[in-house]
This record gives C-alpha cells, sequence and structure tokens, in this order.
C-alpha cells in the first residue's frame, strides 16, 4: 500500500508538475474481410479478327453469332481443347446457334452450373458487352464460346475458366486473348466451304498459323469484377 500512495503524490503533482499524458496504444489492425461467396464481372469481348489481321481469303460479311455459355464447376466440362465436340458445340460452331447447347447446360442446373450465359452476336472487327455474370465459390467457373462465320465449324471461347485466384479470393480483371479453334465437325478448309460432315470426329483443336488463319490472336475476353 505505501507503494501505491507514492505513485499517486508523484502523479498528482507532489512535484508541482502536470501528470505526464501517455499516448493511446495503437488500435490493432482490422482483420482482413472474408472472401465474399459471390462476385459479378462485366464481360466485354473484343474481336479483331479482320482482313489486316487474318489476309487469307477475309470473308465478306465477317461476324461472331451469339455468345453462349454456362457459369460451373469443375465437376462439368461443355468443350475442351483435344476432346470431341458435344452436339451443342457442333451446333454453335457450325451454325452459330445456341438452343443445343443452351439444353446441355440446363441439363446440369442445379447439379454442376449455376447458370446459362448469354450474349450478342457481333460484326468483326467489333466489340459486345455482357453487363453481368454472377458467380458463387461453389460455381467459379466459365465457359463461354463464339462461332467465327462464315466457316465450316471454326469458334473461339474460353472452357472453365477461373475467376478465383490460388488463395480463393475472386480476381480482379482477367484478360484472356482468344485464337480459333477448329471443332472437329466439317472438314470444309476454307470460310465458305460447303458442308462436309466428319465423320468420325476429330478432336477439336487449335487453327492458330493454321490457313485461312495467321499467328495474330481472333480477339480477347476482358472479366471484370464490378461488385468489389
Amino acid at each position: 500500500m505505501a507503494a501505491v500512495g507514492l505513485a499517486t503524490a508523484v502523479a498528482c503533482g507532489g512535484s508541482g508538475t502536470e501528470p505526464v499524458s501517455r499516448p493511446d496504444p495503437e488500435p490493432e489492425p482490422p482483420a482482413p474481410p472474408a472472401s465474399a461467396t459471390t462476385a459479378t464481372y462485366r464481360v466485354v469481348f473484343q474481336a479483331t479478327w479482320s482482313a489486316s489481321t487474318h489476309p487469307t481469303n477475309f470473308p465478306s460479311g465477317a461476324h461472331f453469332s451469339p455468345l453462349i455459355g454456362a457459369v460451373h464447376n469443375d465437376s462439368v466440362v461443355f468443350w475442351a481443347r483435344d476432346g470431341t465436340a458435344t452436339p451443342g458445340i457442333e451446333s454453335m460452331a457450325e451454325t452459330g446457334g445456341t438452343r443445343t447447347l443452351t439444353e446441355e447446360i440446363r441439363a446440369e442446373i442445379p447439379g454442376d452450373a449455376l447458370a446459362v450465359i448469354n450474349g450478342s452476336g457481333i460484326r468483326s472487327p467489333g466489340s459486345t458487352t455482357i453487363q453481368a455474370i454472377t458467380l458463387r465459390e461453389d460455381f467459379p467457373l466459365v465457359t463461354l464460346v463464339t462461332m467465327i462465320a462464315p466457316s465450316p465449324d471454326w469458334f473461339v471461347g474460353v472452357s472453365g475458366l477461373s475467376l478465383r485466384d490460388d488463395e480463393g479470393h475472386w480476381i480482379g480483371e482477367r484478360e484472356v486473348v482468344l485464337y480459333p479453334y477448329d471443332a472437329g465437325t466439317d472438314s470444309g478448309p476454307n470460310y465458305t466451304s460447303a458442308n462436309d460432315d466428319t465423320r468420325p470426329q476429330d478432336p477439336i483443336r487449335s487453327l492458330q498459323g493454321e490457313s485461312p488463319f495467321s499467328d495474330e490472336p481472333i480477339g480477347t475476353f476482358t472479366f471484370t469484377r464490378t461488385d468489389g
């Protein structure tokens, strides 16, 4: 008790001075926010396919069919390089039709797919935007395709693209450079070749650098998060 009394006398002005002011302790840094369970993205398709980038027999009326795709998990694959095209991918790549691929995607909802993605077709060069697609932590992948038109069975797109990083956080922005693919369902060698069904089907393969294409890309997809 004597020690306490001495400390009080000094602090209360026994020496005629004001009490010493001590700084407040540094606040604890805020805890990092938990990773959001959902994320919304805007998708911009910038088509660069043109007579200057791919001059060999570049067709008149060059365009891309309506965008079609899915938000899904890794238990389903709608197309893959070296894989065989489904009827939906065949229809999209040969005619630009989206109905069959839409049915294939809807058949996976709600188990392995969350939603169908739709976007408009465009002339090339040109651009189009899908304003909002929403992903969930249990459905973090995007598949998105469009037909190169006119063509026998050529298309561009992404398959099972993740918009989460290695630590499980949503990516702020991701750009994907696009090159042409052959769906392996039609053997026509030129943009305007007559129908020539490939039986049995060939694997889906890249056409980068193969005539009539050059080594230049066809365009880009840019995914930009808009809710965080």
